[in-house]
């Protein structure tokens, strides 16, 4: 009788106590909402998440390590990749003792050509952008320069953009060249040949409260040091922006095999062993992350900086498998008045009912804040590198 084979994919489920917060809001500058289970709960988009996590100190401190140990760079995700490369061009040209403003004129129209390559037309009222955000590595950027900038005896030829773009595109022997953030976060582009599409091996689901929640208006006043010399009350400016707190279930799913291959596509000159130590590394960061670090929104007025109570990691499962059904009837507050402990048993039992009804598919699990899985965040990361190990090799060797 056929049966599936064991998965190769992490996934993280965690669970955040966010007080006062003003974490991510919509157009209107209200917090996210959603209905669930027949209630309102607060929403956190899964873009403000990686956004966030993306930018942390955390990864910030991979990325430096990284340029070190392996030569990456970072990845920059932009509509005014035309300034990029100008920029690179004038820094190319002083290096060689020229003048980038005698060379105004040429790199201009050489460069006006950029925004074709990732579309059928370009932003009328805007020529110097792209009309989609496209990813670039840094080192994409930097070739784009290179390319374009030849140096003949005294003399300097600025290259078409788009002509040296698709010639250099033919001679590529690397996807997303050196930047470990593209080959987690991906990239897709409806519009380029030049650009490789990179599938990306991570998928992070919305958060959402557990319970039901609401916005409700924070008035707020700034006041004004001096206007007690005029004789006026303090207040100078009043205000009011939409809060909320609430219990957050977060979802990730990594496939690590595509991570690994990803990366071995981008650092074709490092060695097995590096890139398998380098896809290491890039997973411990974005696990220390996605464990550590909350949206960007209100930080300065609410200092929202909540480390999850639970903590669950799964290896090795069949089916990729969210808990959020566990959520979809809003938990209720206990006898305490609060969420949480209600919230951990619900969770208990979405996890034995998981293990009856999945048996051998469910893999393996490992995590922290539940009654039986208590190690440390130390621990539970290097338990879940350890057990990736066997699927980087995998996709290190497709």
């Amino acid at each position: 009788m056929f049966k599936p084979s064991q998965g190769f994919r992490l996934e993280i489920h965690l669970l955040k106590s966010h007080a006062a917060s003003y974490l991510n809001r919509d157009g209107a500058g209200r917090l996210k909402t959603i209905d669930i289970g027949g209630v309102r709960r607060l929403r956190v988009s899964s873009q403000a998440q990686k956004n966030a996590e993306r930018k942390s100190s955390i990864f910030i401190q991979f990325l430096a390590e990284a340029e070190y140990k392996y030569g990456a760079t970072q990845m920059i995700r932009t509509r005014h990749a035309m300034e990029c490369v100008k920029m690179l061009i004038h820094a190319t040209l002083l290096k060689n003792g020229h003048s980038p403003e005698k060379y105004k004129d040429q790199i201009n129209t050489a460069l006006l050509s950029l925004p074709h390559l990732f579309s059928n037309k370009t932003d009328e009222t805007d020529t110097a952008t792209t009309t989609q955000l496209i990813s670039f590595s840094q080192k994409e950027v930097e070739h784009i320069a290179e390319a374009m900038t030849v140096f003949s005896n005294d003399k300097v030829e600025i290259r078409d953009c788009e002509s040296t773009v698709k010639l250099m595109h033919k001679e590529r022997d690397s996807v997303g060249p050196l930047s470990p953030e593209l080959q987690l976060f991906g990239r897709f582009t409806t519009t380029s040949s030049f650009l490789k599409n990179i599938d990306t091996p991570l998928q992070v689901a919305h958060g959402f409260t557990v319970h039901e929640a609401k916005n409700e208006k924070d008035y707020w006043t700034a006041a004004d040091d001096l206007n007690f010399m005029l004789d006026q009350d303090g207040n100078a400016h009043i205000s009011n922006r939409s809060i909320g707190a609430g219990i957050f279930y977060h979802y990730y799913c990594l496939d690590v095999p595509l991570l690994s291959h990803n990366i071995a596509s981008s650092f074709v000159t490092l060695d097995t062993n590096q890139q398998t130590e380098l896809t290491k590394d890039l997973i411990s960061a974005f696990l220390y992350s996605a464990l550590t670090v909350n949206p960007l929104g209100g930080q300065t007025g609410h200092a929202n900086h909540d480390l999850p109570s639970i903590a669950y990691i799964t290896y090795g499962s069949a089916f990729p498998y969210s808990a959020q059904a566990a959520f979809e009837c809003p938990v209720l507050p206990d006898r305490t008045g609060g969420y949480m402990r209600a919230t951990k048993e619900r969770f208990e039992q979405w996890r034995t009912e998981r293990k009856n009804r999945y048996g051998i598919f469910s893999g393996q699990e490992f995590g922290f804040g539940l009654s039986d899985l208590n190690l440390d965040l130390q621990q539970l990361i290097e338990r879940a590198i350890t057990k990736a190990v066997p699927a980087i090799n995998r996709g290190l060797a497709a």
